[in-house]
């Protein structure tokens, strides 16, 4: 990655139904345009993010989505969906200008950059995105329910699944979460969001990442509404055909250059979504990387995700 940058310009950019979202730019402003999407949904972005591009060769957009990080209202759901997520992406590039720009992203991110790239060819220059993700229900459960990541990391999986008493499992431990964020009391909504944020950072990594987890604990200011926002777009818009759609539509994006770098050992989504990205992504090109969780900050994903933006950058000038 490229050392820490600060950005020449911020602005908060209003983008219709109240929201405002925190926008930023580094590098050169004469560069490629590139924008980096943060995962969730619920996260927000990190001054890591403009370390992915050169900043003598590129415009480096790094904002935060509806209801996230800086942006405002923050932690609310109110017309935040999908969609209108993939939208806002053009809106702030028409704001900036320029017909394209390289995308790089994450996780949640990866799912709105593909889909953005399904919705506007016409204004991707080229992608890399980390972390595959299709925004399906049986996805998701992979971590949420018993049976996939738990066999993996039982005993960090114990404290968020003893949350629900046994009995009130029938339904699932998604469910009963999504029923707890949206409903419980104060204290029940704190307690549920401490031990949901400390399973997920859990396996965030190769091996669990003690300091991380603490800092999660310690910071459940921004933990409950990232919570919340996350169950309630698990509940409102994760849905399995997501992944059929994704999968069908990329493969008409065989003029756009796809680079994917994936953990092998992703506990939060499995390495076989890269693969089936793969496949059916023509001329997409695929990077595993062994002793590597999920997160695009790992060292091994985030050095490769910078060696291709580098390549793409290298590319464009010929």
């Amino acid at each position: 990655m490229y050392p820490s940058i600060d950005p020449y310009k911020t602005e908060m950019l209003p983008v219709g139904d109240g929201h405002v979202l925190y926008v930023e730019q580094c590098g050169n402003p004469a560069g490629i345009p590139a924008v980096f999407i943060h995962g969730g949904p619920g996260g927000g972005s990190h001054p890591d993010m403009r370390r992915f591009f050169d900043p003598e060769r590129y415009r480096i957009v790094v904002y935060d989505q509806r209801a996230c990080g800086q942006s405002t209202p923050f932690g609310t759901v109110e017309n935040v969906t999908p969609d209108i997520l993939v939208d806002d992406l053009d809106r702030i590039r028409a704001h900036l200008g320029g017909d394209q720009w390289v995308i790089a992203a994450s996780s949640w991110g990866s799912a709105l950059s593909l889909k953005y790239a399904i919705k506007y060819p016409e204004r991707v220059r080229g992608m890399t995105i980390s972390g595959v993700f299709f925004m399906d229900r049986r996805g998701v459960e992979w971590f949420t329910e018993e049976g996939g990541a738990s066999n993996i990391r039982p005993e960090w999986f114990g404290a968020y699944r003893d949350l629900i008493p046994p009995d009130k499992r029938k339904g699932g431990l998604t469910e009963a979460y999504c029923d707890l964020m949206e409903t419980g009391a104060d204290e029940e909504i704190r307690e549920a969001a401490r031990r949901f944020d400390a399973w997920d950072t859990s396996i965030l990594y190769f091996e669990p990442n003690l300091e991380r987890i603490s800092e999660v604990e310690a910071g459940l200011e921004k933990s409950i509404p990232l919570t919340k926002n996350f169950f309630y777009f698990v509940r409102h818009y994760y849905r399995d055909e997501n992944r059929a759609q994704i999968l069908d539509g990329v493969k008409n994006l065989g003029h756009i250059p796809c680079f994917i770098v994936h953990g092998r050992y992703d506990l939060i989504c499995p390495v076989k979504n890269a693969f089936d990205l793969h496949e059916v992504y023509p001329g997409s090109t695929l990077f595993v990387m062994d002793k590597t969780g999920h997160t695009a900050r790992d060292p091994n994903i985030a050095n490769k995700m910078a060696e291709i933006t580098d390549k793409l950058a290298e590319d464009f000038s010929k």
